[in-house]
């Protein structure tokens, strides 16, 4: 694989199997991978202290200099926080990539949430009814999810999605080429329209010369 091939990021909500997916998605597409999460914990200590000691708007704003770091590399599968892209700044620091949204049930979401210990989701945490809050915040968060491209992670094998995930790249690589054309396209146009020119031309021309 080139080392120069675009990033793909993956976001959605917690849950959603952002880490798990980018992991298989990266060996097989020959990418680097890379969880913002882990990248800010190495540098900043653990999510839900940060939250606790220098609060939410502190977080963002070391997750947005991770984001920028990331968004500098090539190459890369990029499993980004539930909240990293809320932030209009982080989705311009990675519009370059192939962004993807995981999505899930709430109900399989709060059984994965519960699987790795809810005391390491700031967001769950104190939620006297999780499932209710987890309802709540997909909610409000759908509009940002929803910009990009969705698949269900739901009651599906990892390879499925990651297949999912090759598909839509493929798709998007496809368009893109049909969009821009091919290198001649340019001057094979402007040489067709100057021969259609030249035809015109030359056929009132004789129409002229004909006519006396």
């Amino acid at each position: 694989m080139s080392d120069t091939q675009p990033n793909i990021v993956l976001t959605g909500f917690m849950g959603t199997g952002k880490s798990t997916v980018g992991k298989r998605l990266a060996e097989r597409t020959g990418r680097t991978f890379v969880d913002l999460d882990d990248e800010l914990v190495a540098t900043h200590g653990p999510i839900a202290q940060v939250f606790a000691e220098q609060g939410e708007d502190e977080f963002r704003r070391l997750e947005r200099e991770a984001v920028v770091k990331v968004a500098a590399r090539r190459n890369l599968v990029i499993a980004t926080g539930g909240g990293t892209m809320l932030d209009d700044e982080n989705v311009a620091s990675l519009l370059s990539a192939e962004i993807v949204t995981l999505t899930a049930t709430p109900e399989t979401i709060l059984e994965r949430a519960l699987g790795d210990g809810i005391e390491a989701r700031p967001l769950l945490a104190g939620a006297e009814e999780p499932l209710s809050e987890v309802e709540r915040l997909l909610e409000e968060r759908a509009p940002a999810y929803g910009r990009f491209t969705s698949i269900d992670t739901t009651d599906k094998s990892i390879d499925s999605v990651v297949d999912e995930i090759i598909g839509t790249e493929e798709e998007s690589s496809t368009q893109a080429a049909s969009n821009s054309g091919g290198p001649g396209d340019s001057s094979e146009k402007y040489f067709y329209a100057v021969i259609i020119a030249l035809t015109v031309i030359a056929l009132i021309l004789l129409i002229a010369v004909l006519s006396f």
